[in-house]
């Protein structure tokens, strides 16, 4: 049952509900053969409109209702939003780890696109989506930033091409520019999640996070990323790019002040062999250009180099 009203939509996107109800089989944005994505700063009117720039991506056929259950600072410029969907609509609610929501906000006419960034597992066990936002003067970030309170409603619907491979790869490689950690995050607790579930893992399965970000601050779930890291035994690298260095110097785990260049990557990467490796990135598109190009130049196959630009 589609639980937003017709009405709703009907408003958004100035057709019927049902129009936009079908489920697209273009799969052309997918990250890894995408190369014409709007850059930042473009002065394109569709470089922030969520639904242009995936109007080819594969989403579900409906949209679930939502209520917010939480929001909460997690850095000065992200919120950290939580929404609740009832046990009914959870099975059209599901989603794989990486993907992104539509979201429909009451009397905001532009529609929402956000990384989720919980596990596919806290949805099924909890009813769980979470978001986190940057601040922004677009239209449905701004909502949640000024206006968002529990108990509001929105829709949701479950899009998009990036996420976790099922392949025959053994290691994983996750590498984060800002708030492109969402959906490497979600990634990240979705392979906590299959290790500890399987006894038969052998440590010969490597996972290695590499995260960048401009200051500490900004550096989203430190702290639920180390305890994930030690558990499955991954490694994991920070690295703050416009921090004074004295700071870092107090806090434990692996920080480096300084971009991703090369040869950090290679140092964070050393337990990794690139021919059975799946890499996943998400970032700015410049950010995204320059790793990928590091990776390939570290013996890193492109077929199994993944992104996802969503500035």
């Amino acid at each position: 049952m589609v639980t937003c009203t017709s009405r709703i939509l009907s408003t958004v996107f100035g057709k019927s509900a049902s129009n936009f109800s079908r489920c697209s089989h273009n799969f052309s944005t997918y990250g890894k053969r995408l190369k014409q994505d709007v850059q930042s700063g473009s002065k394109n009117p569709d470089s922030r409109d969520h639904m242009k720039r995936t109007e080819h991506s594969p989403r579900k056929k409906i949209f679930c209702s939502s209520k917010v259950v939480s929001i909460e600072d997690i850095s000065p410029t992200v919120k950290g939003l939580k929404l609740f969907i009832e046990t009914n609509e959870r099975p059209a609610a599901k989603f794989k780890a990486g993907q992104w929501i539509d979201m429909v906000i009451p009397g905001v006419d532009t529609v929402g696109g956000f990384s989720i960034c919980n596990a596919p597992m806290d949805l099924v066990d909890n009813g769980h989506l979470q978001l986190a936002v940057k601040f922004s003067d677009h239209p449905p970030a701004h909502w949640i930033h000024t206006k968002c309170a529990v108990g509001d409603k929105v829709s949701v619907r479950v899009g998009g091409k990036f996420f976790f491979q099922e392949t025959n790869k053994k290691h994983l490689v996750l590498i984060a520019g800002g708030v492109g950690i969402n959906p490497l995050f979600s990634i990240l607790q979705h392979r906590r999640n299959l290790t500890t579930a399987k006894s038969d893992v052998g440590t010969d399965q490597h996972t290695a996070l590499v995260y960048s970000a401009k200051t500490l601050q900004e550096l989203l779930f430190q702290e639920e990323i180390r305890k994930i890291c030690a558990e499955i035994g991954a490694q994991c690298d920070f690295h703050v790019t416009q921090e004074v260095v004295q700071k870092l110097s107090d806090i434990a785990g692996n920080f480096n002040a300084e971009k991703i260049s090369e040869k950090s990557l290679s140092f964070s990467l050393s337990s990794i062999e690139p021919d059975i490796a799946d890499c996943y990135i998400c970032g700015p598109p410049k950010f995204i250009e320059r790793i990928e190009e590091y990776l390939l130049q570290l013996g890193y196959n492109q077929d199994h180099i993944f992104y996802e630009k969503w500035w």
